[in-house]
């Protein structure tokens, strides 16, 4: 077998971009990743922060949680901060809802190669079958890619400061001037996740 990795890698990459997986898309593919990766691995710090449980020697709580509801606990904020506070964090965790599905079918989806706009299906059916999976999408064409590294790192803006929110009193400020990226993100994670739903309605 030839042992030149960096070839074989190169071979396979190739045939990534001959379904229109360009170098540009791949790179921001991978950005996307390990942004959200980072916000992923962050939450759980901020949940057990915002729900003040100390974790230490016991298994912590948020083991058993999935995604949905760790969103949830995110978003609950707590009752220590500021309205505002709290509104955004709500805000973000609805973002991180959407941003989920479009990551879930990004990396779960099958391809569906386009030159302009390559998509991941996750969950479709074709064989008749009943799944209680959710069905989803991802789109990769430009500027979504953009649009979901963004989001994923006003995310992990939030939850980084959401971690330390009590041992450092200047972190609910930095929540609250966050606000309006939020709300971006927001927009943007909800484009993302329903896409396909709004170019049917020719909203989009």
């Amino acid at each position: 077998m030839n042992n030149n990795y960096e070839d074989r890698a190169a071979l396979i990459m190739g045939q990534l971009f001959a379904v229109h997986l360009t170098p540009d898309r791949l790179m921001k593919i991978g950005a996307f990743v390990v942004q959200y990766g980072l916000f992923e691995t962050t939450l759980e710090r901020a949940i057990w922060t915002l729900t003040e449980t100390d974790v230490q020697g016991v298994r912590p709580f948020t083991e058993k949680l999935n995604a949905e509801s760790m969103f949830s606990s995110f978003g609950a904020g707590n009752a220590k901060l500021s309205q505002k506070c709290n509104a955004v964090l709500q805000d973000a965790s609805l973002a991180a809802l959407d941003l989920s599905n479009y990551r879930n079918s990004l990396m779960h989806g099958y391809l569906i190669p386009s030159e302009t706009n390559p998509c991941f299906l996750r969950n479709p059916g074709w064989n008749g079958e009943v799944r209680n999976k959710k069905s989803g999408d991802a789109y990769v064409g430009e500027p979504l890619l953009d649009l979901a590294i963004i989001s994923a790192r006003t995310l992990h803006e939030i939850s980084v400061h959401a971690s330390a929110v009590f041992s450092d009193s200047k972190n609910e400020k930095r929540i609250e001037s966050l606000e309006s990226n939020v709300r971006e993100a927001r927009s943007f994670a909800s484009e993302l996740r329903y896409l396909r739903s709004l170019m049917n309605e020719e909203k989009f």
